[in-house]
């Protein structure tokens, strides 16, 4: 069963804590972005978490390396799940996995950006990492090299083709999409299966259309409409 994962990164420490407030009861993960944990710190996780201790926190760390000091901090705040960049060394990805099984939690690594998209995510499927994220493709405009395993060629990319490049590179590890997906793309996404689904304005942009009475109801309905297409509820 997929997971719809509520990404925010932007905003001021009370509109933060407010979403969830509202939204917890209404997505399976509340992701806390780069630009929010930089703004913030450690603090506004724990904050959240001690509000809403049954729900799952993504904490966006982009970890690089610190795999180990940067992991335990993140967990004993009250994430859920802890993210790590695909061009992180070997060694602090699998210190991060380590540090994860220890505190109960799961570690999501951030292909953006990574060129040998089919290489690299057989590679961190094989340190044990739990998600491999990667974005749908809806909004990306560079060349990706999508070869499978052992052989592959640069292309221009479509709409979900570098997800399909990261998913049939997985053989432990579940598939995280996010950016440009919404009520109108939701069902190509889940062609793929994937164990996350990763949005953002495609909830919070529903509130901001012309003649909504209520943007909070109109999250929810949008928030709710997403998991029922996702198999979540």
């Amino acid at each position: 069963m997929s997971k719809l994962q509520l990404v925010i990164d932007h905003g001021k420490r009370h509109e933060l804590l407010r979403v969830f407030d509202e939204m917890a009861g209404h997505v399976d993960i509340i992701e806390i972005g780069y630009p929010e944990l930089i703004t913030f710190g450690l603090d506004v996780v724990k904050e959240a978490h001690e509000a809403h201790p049954d729900l799952k926190i993504c904490v966006d760390a982009k970890v690089f390396h610190g795999g180990t000091g940067v992991t335990r901090r993140c967990f004993e705040a009250g994430a859920s799940i802890v993210t790590v960049l695909a061009y992180a060394p070997d060694p602090v990805i699998q210190q991060m996995v380590r540090h994860a099984r220890e505190y109960g939690g799961e570690i999501m690594c951030d292909m953006d950006g990574v060129k040998r998209v089919g290489r690299r995510t057989a590679e961190v499927d094989g340190l044990g990492v739990n998600y491999v994220s990667i974005a749908s493709g809806y909004l990306m405009e560079h060349e990706y090299d999508l070869h499978k395993r052992d052989h592959g060629s640069i292309f221009q990319l479509r709409p979900l083709e570098l997800a399909a490049a990261v998913k049939r590179n997985l053989i432990h590890a579940g598939l995280a999409i996010g950016t440009g997906i919404n009520q109108e793309n939701i069902s190509e996404v889940m062609k793929l299966k994937p164990e996350i689904v990763m949005v953002g304005r495609g909830i919070f942009g529903a509130a901001d259309e012309n003649n909504v009475v209520d943007p909070l109801e109109t999250r929810i309905a949008t928030a709710h409409a997403l998991r029922r297409a996702i198999g979540a509820e």
